[in-house]
């Protein structure tokens, strides 16, 4: 047995070929240079990861207008208009029984 140094099995690379862009295996180590891969995005993914950078700045809850809807509530401020919710509770009703989760 001949100690070289090297562990086995991680000088593999005269075993492990490469394909240029023509479909040819090349040997690894040659000097060949490749073509550099090319990605396009569409202008929607684009639009759509733009719309994604900034919904990441908006915070999930928004402070300020709880502290003012706490405070209204404190000093007796806070209306609730009974016609609007009523509103909100059957257009939700409509839209599941509409589009029901799965």
């Amino acid at each position: 047995m001949k100690i070289t140094g090297q562990k086995p099995g991680i000088n593999t690379d005269s075993y492990v070929k490469k394909v240029d862009t023509k479909g040819h295996g090349k040997q690894a180590g040659s000097r060949e240079v490749y073509e550099k891969d090319m990605v396009d995005i569409s202008q929607r993914a684009r639009e759509l990861n733009r719309i994604k950078r900034m919904l990441e700045t908006v915070p999930e809850v928004r402070w300020e207008m709880v502290e003012r809807i706490k405070g209204d509530i404190e000093h007796g401020n806070y209306r609730v208009n009974p016609n609007k919710v009523a509103e909100k509770m059957l257009e939700r009703a409509i839209r599941n029984a509409l589009h029901p989760k799965k």
